[in-house]
């Protein structure tokens, strides 16, 4: 989580944008998932380049778009089934790739400028729910300071929902001193925040942990546990996506 990028992996992933990008835009379609190639799929999702990226054909028309935001080392699979399950007629369905091998509190602009490409190529939008999943999370807490300063001037109003689900948003005093993480407890007027934790026992990235990591403390941010199980299964760190998805 905590290793950055060499020469050799940049030059890698800048080939690769330069030579690939219109190619998986066209291809991928979320629609196409059947129940058994979400791995499949899910490995197409961590190739894209850093950047907001549709995931179906082109919604006009549409009011609400839903964005997930990837953890630390994610395989792409646990996004599939949420974000199919998200889909309808009057959404569109986003993947937000950024370089979870830096600190969180890189990159926020890219997130930002992001959001700005969202809104102007949906001119019917009225809401935007951001789905960030673990070390994600934490990308997305440091990011609300600008994502609450974009709403504020919008020339129209749209609701942002953040939904933070079992996110690392209180991260070990090594790696907030490496990173220079500041506590994030300014009140975000603009952003309707929800916090979705997992019992920490059970969660395999984070039971290792003395205190619990997904602990926020934020003005009027709605905090809910999940459950112990998840259709017949233990509801730990990755199905936690699918079962938030369903309460969706």
């Amino acid at each position: 989580m905590t290793a950055f990028f060499g020469f050799k992996s940049i030059t890698k992933s800048i080939t690769l944008s330069l030579l690939s990008i219109p190619f998986w835009i066209q291809a991928f379609d979320i629609n196409n998932f059947d129940g058994k190639n979400a791995f499949n799929l899910g490995s197409q999702l961590i190739e894209f380049p850093a950047g907001i990226h549709l995931l179906e054909p082109e919604q006009l028309n549409s009011t609400t778009a839903i964005i997930g935001i990837h953890g630390s080392n994610s395989e792409g699979y646990e996004w599939i089934y949420p974000l199919w399950k998200l889909n309808s007629p009057s959404s569109a369905v986003y993947f937000y790739r950024w370089n979870d091998k830096d600190c969180a509190n890189t990159s926020t602009n890219l997130l930002a400028d992001s959001l700005k490409e969202v809104i102007k190529s949906n001119p019917e939008l009225t809401t935007i729910k951001l789905l960030a999943h673990s070390y994600g999370g934490l990308h997305l807490l440091h990011s609300l300071n600008l994502i609450e300063e974009l709403v504020k001037n919008l020339e129209r109003e749209i609701d942002i929902e953040i939904h933070f689900i079992a996110s690392l948003l209180s991260p070990p005093k090594l790696l907030a001193m490496r990173c220079g993480l500041k506590d994030v407890s300014t009140p975000f007027v603009h952003l309707k925040i929800f916090n979705w934790q997992t019992i920490q026992e059970i969660d395999g990235a984070f039971r290792g942990y003395k205190n619990d990591p997904q602990e926020l403390s934020l003005p009027n941010i709605i905090q809910t546990r999940l459950p112990e199980t998840y259709n017949g299964r233990k509801l730990g760190h990755n199905w936690s996506i699918s079962w938030v998805a369903e309460q969706l």
